[in-house]
């Protein structure tokens, strides 16, 4: 099935490459090479085979996004930023959220490192505060891919109770309280659209919380 796979990306690109230019010099999304590789299944590469996904590991996983880069870099770190979040939506998300990722219709990023904490993303200063039945979270995380684009966030905090290092969330991007501060506009991978983004009292419900607390 990595063979399969791999052919596919292969056959894509110079969809890819034929992009990969104005994406770095207008530091443009790369929409175009992006559905290129969802049709080619690598967005699925992590996700099982009963949510429509290819049910590889994570050297398939390394092998397309290396594969990737060889054409631009911006498009590779959008994929390997979406496959990231899978393997986490792989193992806590709902079935519908999972089948979405694996489709290319979800698209994934992870949302770790802070303002403050030095890009170190275990140092976490964000945090999440029961209220009710929900949960309120504040933070504001230092740069994100996909930050404009992704579909939600696998977004990290600090434990709501629990000893531990972080708790995790899945985060809808249209969720109110969230904001995304400014466009990314330096040396390289300019189209990744990287960010940083604020989250102000979000409310999520504690059934988005990716695994246990800490």
């Amino acid at each position: 099935m990595s063979d399969t796979i791999l052919k596919n990306i292969e056959e894509v690109a110079s969809t890819i490459a034929q992009n990969a230019e104005a994406v770095d010099k207008q530091g443009a999304f790369p929409e175009a090479s992006i559905a290129a590789l969802s049709r080619a299944g690598a967005l699925g590469i992590l996700s099982a085979k009963d949510v429509g996904g290819a049910g590889l590991g994570p050297r398939a996983a390394a092998m397309a996004v290396e594969r990737v880069a060889r054409e631009c870099g911006s498009t590779a770190m959008v994929l390997c930023m979406h496959l990231s979040g899978v393997a986490v939506l792989e193992k806590f998300a709902p079935l519908e959220v999972r089948k979405a990722a694996a489709t290319g219709a979800h698209l994934s990023t992870l949302a770790f490192s802070e303002a403050g904490s030095r890009s170190h993303f275990w140092a976490l200063i964000g945090t999440a505060t029961k209220k009710g039945a929900d949960i309120a979270l504040n933070s504001k995380k230092s740069c994100c891919t996909s930050a404009h684009r992704a579909t939600a966030y696998v977004w990290s905090s600090k434990p709501v109770a629990a000893e531990g290092a972080s708790t995790i969330w899945l985060v809808p991007a249209s969720s109110p309280g969230l904001r995304v501060a400014s466009n990314f506009d330096g040396l390289g991978l300019r189209g990744n659209d990287s960010a940083p983004i604020v989250a102000e009292g979000v409310m999520v419900p504690e059934s988005a919380r990716l695994g246990e607390d800490g």
